[in-house]
């Protein structure tokens, strides 16, 4: 394991149980055992300590957690739910922000939605992958090459680490499908965090 593996996997350990909590929960949102109002209270898993812990909040203005989240759930229910770009697009014309970059707040607030395929993209990501643009779609490109170039790399970091993964886990399998995905796309993500940050620091 390279000093970046070992962040990465340190991370993923670190943040897991809390990023499982915040996919559970949308789930049960989304499945009405969750009320909107409920949702969007200061406590924990829910959605409004999500946008506060992914630093999203700092990004809107106060008080707006609520029609973020009605916007969402719309943008969710639509025919494309999984288009980044668009979900930044709405951000900025309803004027919640207070600036015009919103790809990325959009991708970390629809990977609760859809973390089998979408990642939140921010710069350090980017800058790992060598991405200029700020297009959520020329990331899913560039996250399919990285996957596939680092696919030994991303499988042996994940099973020195498994039994402490199938731990935390255990809690949410009834309730979350196809989590080896979500576990892989969870280290992909700290991973590239890492790499962001030693490419920062040059």
């Amino acid at each position: 394991m390279t000093t970046a593996d070992i962040q990465a996997t340190g991370n993923l350990l670190q943040f897991y149980h809390s990023d499982l909590t915040y996919i559970r929960n949308f789930q049960r949102y989304k499945q009405g055992q969750i009320s909107a109002d409920d949702f969007v209270k200061k406590s924990a898993g829910t959605f409004y300590q999500f946008l506060i812990e992914y630093r999203v909040t700092r990004n809107f203005q106060a008080g707006k957690s609520a029609s973020i989240l009605q916007l969402t759930t719309e943008w969710i229910n639509g025919s494309t739910p999984n288009d980044v770009d668009g979900f930044a697009n709405l951000l900025n014309k309803k004027k919640l922000t207070h600036d015009m970059t919103m790809t990325s707040l959009g991708s970390k607030i629809l990977f609760l939605n859809n973390p089998w395929t979408i990642l939140p993209m921010d710069n350090l990501a980017r800058k790992a992958l060598g991405q200029k643009n700020n297009l959520y779609s020329t990331y899913l490109t560039n996250l399919d090459i990285f996957k596939k170039s680092n696919n030994h790399t991303i499988k042996n970091n994940l099973e020195i680490i498994d039994p402490f993964l199938m731990t935390i886990e255990s809690e949410f399998k009834k309730e979350i499908r196809d989590i080896k995905t979500i576990r892989q796309n969870r280290f992909v993500d700290k991973l590239l965090w890492t790499l962001g940050q030693v490419k920062q620091k040059k």
